[in-house]
């Protein structure tokens, strides 16, 4: 459970960066080979290693993409912002009918680990904001909670 958290904290907070620090690659070759035969056509690849992962922030199709790899060079997770018009139809309805008189922001951030994929909404009101962990199915989470 800790190893589940690590990733997908992780992979939220290179989505709030804006770019990498120039500098030396830091990634294996057995990674760099898995990166570029999952993401053949990416471009504007950035590496960052943390103690247990390698993070690859890059482009592909005109759209920022990180993902997340271990040392053996296994794909663990990806993410992206998209338009909350692209999130599935289940997923929009159930926001819309639980969290009714709400203001929902329009970048969703989606986040595919271990083939799951999770779409996570900013919603608020007078009294609060949500972040919402969404499920394809339409099921929702309240991931974080903060009171104005």
């Amino acid at each position: 459970m800790k190893k589940i958290k690590t990733v997908l904290t992780a992979i939220v907070m290179l989505l709030s960066v804006s770019s990498f620090a120039n500098g030396p690659e830091k990634v294996t070759a057995v990674v760099k080979a898995a990166f570029e035969n999952d993401f053949s056509k990416a471009g504007q690849v950035s590496w960052e290693k943390t103690s247990d992962f390698y993070f690859a922030s890059f482009t592909l199709n005109d759209v920022k993409v990180d993902a997340a790899y271990n040392e053996a060079g296994e794909l663990l997770a990806t993410s992206r912002r998209i338009l909350l018009e692209q999130v599935p139809l289940s997923v929009s309805m159930a926001v819309a009918e639980k969290y009714a008189g709400y203001k929902v922001d329009k970048s969703v951030v989606e986040l595919t680990f271990e083939g799951v994929t999770r779409y996570y909404i900013n919603v608020e009101n007078d009294n609060q904001s949500l972040k919402l962990k969404c499920y394809s199915s339409g099921e929702l989470e309240v991931d974080r909670k903060t009171k104005k």
